[in-house]
């Protein structure tokens, strides 16, 4: 419908220009007569007249009475008899700007929100446009839009996508956020982060902190379910993590998590599990990890990784135990205790830095005496900027129990050497705090400085080593074997150093990475291969060893020697750039020797055949399997230190099999079985025979 007020806005806009002009008609016949000039068109009227006129003793002429009636609406008044501007009365005007000519006539509108312009002459265009306009603008916020319709939203770099106003998703977007950057529950009630809302959403009403606790729980629940029907449905293997410790309040509490590969090879890592247990005894530890199990639907564990505790080993054989009733469990659990590698190299430099505790204890006390004063620090800085030490990293306290942090200590120490010295010397309080007077250590001296500096160089290797091996959101399994024969390289460096520190703290390290990852024990004379046989006749003729009866008691104690998980080997001979090489035989020995190298060797390829059995058994592969080639060396070795001595071991090798014409050299005399379909086997001490199809 058409507004009924535009006739009446143009009559009134013309009896209002009448008395305008009528009003200023009036006051022209009171100007003076400097004001109007001699050039003027009306002559100004006579003093006489005036008074007259306004005494009215005399009636004025009809000339002039005409004179004054008679007004031009038409002509255009002065400049300097500006119009009085109108105010505007439409509603549009309060959405839009006037947009005015050079000659102060109203052309166009521009709008408040999308700053478009849209003619409004008064004339011929009107405020029609003007409301048509605000009726569609897209970034009107008055605009009441069907709630419904979706909207082009852009991010710059993607496509636009279509948005829609939906509070539920919004709530649950919140949740999420609250719980990934682990924010308190009571976020949304902050005024600031409202106010931001406000402008930001204005439709979106913020959750209070019930809501929000509320939305997390159900968020977590949605998960659990989407999780245990992937681990029902398409997970095929799941490798889990637990870790025990107790409270200052002497409770004992348990995490586990789930590692996994998806359908699309994406590794994923999962917190499953934060609960309170009762004990730390090994069957409470199995019991609650099969309760753990049986709650997330899992029945395809392949390994579980734990620490060095005792409890641990009686936790993990319950749980094989349990699986072993149930189908689907490769190689009846006997891979599934996984020690931690990280936690094994910290055992290995907590006994290395048991031969510079000293130096390392005065090097700590300094530092904190520095950290735990303001004055202190000041003085500090003064004697740092005369000896013009240049360095962005400041001193560190340390946690004694972390060498990784005690490494971060070390290395921001030793920059600072000059000025501690310095500050032994003009510090009396600093000397006197750490005097053996007040129970203390002593101030480092020289060569406590030069301890410190081994200790940095020791312990960034290491260092470099657990960053590598704890990564998370990457695959590391194919990387311990790499890793493992590089801290065995580490450690034999400092073995045959001239410095007696070094070769005392190496002799530490080499009994405790010799525990857990440099011995192999033959427990099971049954299981033993060709090779193993003919490697145990060749070290009895050498003299190593006596072949005859043992007692019960010492081969039962034999039996429950614990050797390295030969999964860390297969997972470096599934890795298409090793494979069953020579590289990969090499590095063996050199690790293990030689002559136990042999037996590790056989024992990798042996379990690698077993493990494909079983696979193929509860899989059913396709027949014809193609012949896998060992003689290839992958080109891509890790660690510099093993870089270089599998270089020398291969063109050792190389050149042998050059000297003797390709023939394989056997140590001893050793006799091959000839079994039927199979090849014979040989021993010889840097490189080994194709394996046949039977291997």
């Amino acid at each position: 419908m058409t507004e009924p007020d535009n006739h009446m806005d143009t009559d009134e806009d013309y009896d209002y220009e009448v008395e305008n002009n009528n009003a200023i008609v009036s006051m022209d016949t009171e100007y003076s007569s400097q004001e109007l000039g001699s050039g003027s068109k009306k002559s100004r009227p006579s003093t006489g007249q005036s008074s007259h006129a306004k005494a009215g003793s005399s009636q004025p002429s009809k000339d002039k009475a005409s004179e004054k009636e008679v007004i031009d609406v038409d002509k255009e008044p002065a400049k300097d008899q500006g119009r009085r501007e109108i105010a505007s009365r439409s509603e549009m005007w309060k959405h839009f700007t006037k947009v005015k000519n050079a000659a102060n006539v109203l052309t166009h509108g521009r709008c408040n929100y999308c700053h478009r312009p849209i003619k409004a002459d008064t004339k011929l265009d009107g405020t029609s446009a003007l409301k048509r306009h605000f009726n569609i603008c897209k970034r009107n916020p008055h605009l009441n839009r069907d709630p419904t319709q979706p909207l082009l939203q852009r991010t710059p770099g993607e496509a636009p996508v279509n948005f829609k106003f939906d509070p539920d998703a919004l709530k649950k977007a919140f949740a999420q956020m609250i719980i990934e950057d682990e924010l308190p529950f009571a976020f949304g009630e902050k005024s600031g982060f409202r106010k931001f809302m406000a402008i930001a959403c204005p439709r979106f009403n913020v959750p209070s902190r019930r809501t929000t606790t509320r939305d997390a729980v159900r968020c977590y629940f949605e998960e659990k379910a989407k999780l245990k029907k992937f681990f029902k449905d398409s997970c095929q293997r799941v490798c889990l993590t637990t870790d025990c410790w107790t409270s200052q309040q002497q409770d004992g509490y348990m995490t586990v998590t789930a590692s996994f590969v998806d359908e699309n090879w994406i590794l994923h890592k999962k917190v499953i599990n934060f609960f309170l247990v009762k004990g730390h005894k090994g069957e409470d530890i199995g019991k609650f990890l099969l309760k753990c199990m049986a709650e997330w639907g899992m029945e395809r564990v392949l390994t579980i990784t734990v620490d060095n505790a005792s409890a641990n080993d009686g936790g993990i054989l319950y749980v094989r135990k349990q699986l072993n009733k149930t189908p689907g469990n490769i190689a009846k659990g006997k891979f599934m205790h996984m020690r931690c590698a990280a936690h094994i190299l910290n055992l290995i430099v907590q006994d290395g830095l048991k031969e510079v505790d000293l130096s390392i204890q005065r090097v700590r006390a300094a530092v904190r005496y520095i950290r735990n004063g303001g004055n202190r620090i000041v003085k500090f800085k003064e004697i740092l900027e005369e000896e013009k030490v240049e360095s962005k990293a400041f001193l560190k306290n340390d946690v004694p129990t972390r060498w990784n942090s005690t490494y971060i200590m070390l290395r921001a120490a030793n920059v600072y050497e000059k000025v501690f010295t310095r500050l032994a010397e003009e510090d009396l309080s600093y000397k006197l705090y750490l005097s053996e007077e007040n129970d203390g250590l002593g101030c480092p001296d020289e060569t406590d400085w030069e301890n410190a500096k081994k200790m940095e160089e020791f312990l960034g290797q290491f260092f470099d080593l657990t960053t590598r091996v704890s990564a998370s959101l990457s695959v590391t399994s194919n990387t311990f074997f790499h890793e493992i024969a590089e801290v065995h390289l580490l450690i034999q460096s400092w073995l045959e150093s001239e410095d007696s520190l070094q070769v005392s703290m190496g002799q530490r390290m080499k009994d405790k990475f010799d525990k857990y990852w440099g011995l192999w024990h033959i427990n099971n004379k049954e299981s033993m291969t060709e090779i193993d046989n003919v490697v145990i006749e060749a070290q009895i003729e050498k003299g190593n060893g006596k072949k005859g009866k043992k007692g019960k008691g010492k081969e039962k104690e034999e039996k429950e020697k614990e050797n390295i998980n030969l999964l860390i080997f297969i997972a470096a001979v599934v890795d298409p750039r090793y494979k069953l090489s020579a590289y990969t035989k090499v590095v063996i020995e050199e690790i293990f020797g030689p002559e136990k190298g042999q037996l590790v060797w056989a024992a990798t390829v042996t379990c690698l055949n077993d493990l494909f059995e079983d696979y193929r058994q509860m899989y059913a592969p396709t027949e014809g399997t193609a012949e896998v080639d060992d003689t290839r060396a992958s080109k891509v070795v890790r660690g510099s230190k093993l870089q270089d001595v599998i270089a020398k071991r291969l063109k050792k090798n190389n050149e042998l099999i050059e000297e003797f014409g390709g023939l394989h050299i056997a140590k001893g005399k050793g006799k091959a079985g000839n079994t039927k379909g199979a090849k014979s086997v040989e021993v010889e001490s840097m490189c080994i025979s194709k394996p046949g199809p039977s291997s």
